[in-house]
């Protein structure tokens, strides 16, 4: 072949190779950080949404190293395990743990990495961990999905460390990507109580983030399938009301044809009567197909055993997570013979943490009346919990860490945190009502009459 030929073979081909490069560097990448910070038994279900998270990106083509995984992982082995090295979201008792990547665990899984995770700050995981641990390395041409499945409080992701994550602190996160162009769509479902408060009046709707939330901002989420029919005495919720519909959608679903949105109003039917899931933020994401962020379903068909409908969920099996581990434990109990020494121990349990659910109420309820006087009735500061408007962060913030060193007990006991946590409306209420100093004086009244704060 001339020497001329040759040149315009090795041109054409060159040219030909660099457009596939551009055409995959203009595609760009898939990314998935997949959370969830709960810990203990009682906790099952929120792990189990995750671990089935990841097969759905597994299952989309999408590869491992793009895909990173923090979970506490203490259910799997667990004692009270019947089934020990498997993990299920649903009762058809499919095994999502098996060949799971988990990249993070236990103390690792805290706020602090998951900001610099996400960000894909490497020296920052490298200084908090003492690995080289994943981040999310992502470009201006890549679509990345953040899901977090938890327990929450108004303005906060409550870690398990009471280390929470706020409101603030998330946003200040996305912007700081979005100035540095670390993705072309970012894409945020949170499972949590109170989660719409993460990004109402507080997420902007022109930086390419779009967020799907399982409730409002001022409104609890639901665990599901929390019948005793798979652990009997060990009871436990199986998944997250919001979550285990959106992962059936994104399951079953052509992702080549439907959207994103489509996924979300299928989770949204299926939750009605309990909560309602909200969307925040550049809505038009939601437009996208989901393949743009899942992958394609057709390429891995196997990864999952078989493909669910979404289906409705059985309104007997769901709880309130801020309910969680009282209701957990009840249902523990009545799959116990009545009478036998097992029932009589859990009950005793139980009359524990309902004195401590009783003590949580008093210490709110006292910081709300040394300011505004007795109730209307005297008892209950649910209005006050479930009602409040634009979080003042400048007197939250400090409310909320005294809270915590105030009432330490009430805030490490697991069977009532989260109860507690999901009563801090009173405070953003407060807050927006008098000055920081009065309300932490409050606090401060209320916290020395209250044995759960006593040191």
């Amino acid at each position: 072949m001339p020497l001329i030929m040759r040149s315009l073979a090795f041109l054409v081909c060159l040219t030909v190779s660099l457009a596939a490069d551009d055409t995959h560097a203009e595609e760009g990448k898939r990314w998935a950080l997949l959370v969830s910070s709960a810990n203990t038994w009682i906790n099952y279900g929120m792990q189990a949404d995750v671990y089935h998270a990841y097969w759905l990106f597994r299952e989309g083509g999408i590869p491992e190293e793009q895909i990173i995984v923090m979970a506490f992982d203490d259910i799997v082995n667990n004692d009270k395990n019947p089934f020990k090295g498997q993990v299920f979201e649903s009762y058809d008792l499919e095994d999502v743990y098996k060949g799971i990547r988990i990249d993070y665990r236990r103390e690792s899984v805290n706020k602090d990495v998951f900001l610099s995770v996400l960000r894909g700050d490497k020296d920052a995981v490298k200084r908090l961990t003492d690995s080289d641990g994943k981040v999310i390395d992502s470009g201006p041409s890549d679509n990345v999905f953040v899901f977090v499945s938890d327990h929450g409080a108004p303005g906060y992701i409550a870690w398990y460390d009471n280390n929470f994550l706020s409101a603030k602190e998330l946003n200040q996160t996305i912007a700081s990507m979005h100035e540095e162009n670390r993705y072309k769509n970012l894409v945020l479902y949170v499972d949590t109580c109170f989660a719409g408060s993460m990004f109402k009046d507080t997420l902007p709707n022109n930086i390419g983030v779009y967020a799907a939330t399982a409730t409002n901002a001022t409104f609890y989420a639901y665990s599901s399938e929390c019948h005793s029919r798979v652990f009997g005495k060990a009871a436990t919720c199986l998944g997250g009301l919001f979550s285990t519909n959106w992962a059936y959608g994104a399951q079953s679903d052509d992702r080549s044809t439907s959207t994103m949105n489509m996924q979300f109003q299928g989770a949204k039917i299926a939750c009605q009567g309990a909560t309602t899931p909200m969307q925040y933020g550049d809505i038009s994401i939601a437009h996208m197909t989901q393949k743009e962020f899942f992958g394609d379903s057709v390429l891995n068909r196997n990864i999952l055993r078989r493909s669910r409908p979404r289906r409705s969920v059985e309104r007997a099996s769901v709880i309130r997570k801020n309910m969680l581990a009282y209701q957990t434990l009840k249902n523990q109990l009545a799959a116990l013979p009545k009478g036998s020494r097992g029932a009589q121990r859990l009950m005793a349990r139980v009359s524990s943490v309902e004195k401590l659910m009783g003590l949580a109420d008093k210490f709110f309820l006292d910081t709300y009346t040394s300011v505004h006087g007795r109730l209307a009735t005297n008892s209950s500061t649910t209005w006050a919990e479930t009602n409040f408007g634009v979080i003042k962060w400048s007197c939250y913030e400090p409310v909320v860490k005294a809270v915590m060193s105030l009432c330490p007990k009430m805030m490490r006991t697991e069977e009532v945190r989260y109860y507690a946590g999901a009563k801090f409306g009173v405070l953003v209420n407060l807050c927006n009502q008098i000055s920081t100093a009065k309300v932490l004086a409050a606090l401060k009244r209320a916290a020395e009459i209250n044995p759960l704060c006593a040191v």
